[in-house]
């Protein structure tokens, strides 16, 4: 599982400011198809001020999972210039980074 948490950092860090991506894209990225796998990961990542997992959201650009809760998620959202409005992305696909 290190290694799987490792590339998942790695990953995380190319998203760039005022972009997200989804669980679906991220596990792609790692070569699995486990999405809920990816989100456990992401549930376990020991620095989330270092890896910016409250970056990936859902597929249709719902807010997902935080392991902090959705007001900080999206109180960094906000800081890295993506809105949210009713639990959702604004603008999700212009806001979306695929790998």
């Amino acid at each position: 599982m290190n290694e799987k948490m490792a590339l998942m950092q790695q990953l995380l860090l190319e998203i760039p400011k005022g972009k997200v991506t989804t669980y679906k894209e991220l596990a792609h990225a790692m070569g699995t198809r486990g999405y809920r796998f990816v989100g456990q990961l992401l549930n376990k990542n020991p620095e989330p001020n270092a890896f910016p997992c409250y970056k990936v959201v859902s597929s249709g650009g719902d807010l997902g999972g935080f392991a902090y809760g959705d007001a900080e998620k999206i109180e960094r959202l906000k800081v890295d210039g993506i809105v949210v409005k009713r639990g959702k992305i604004v603008d999700f696909e212009k806001k979306l980074h695929r790998f």
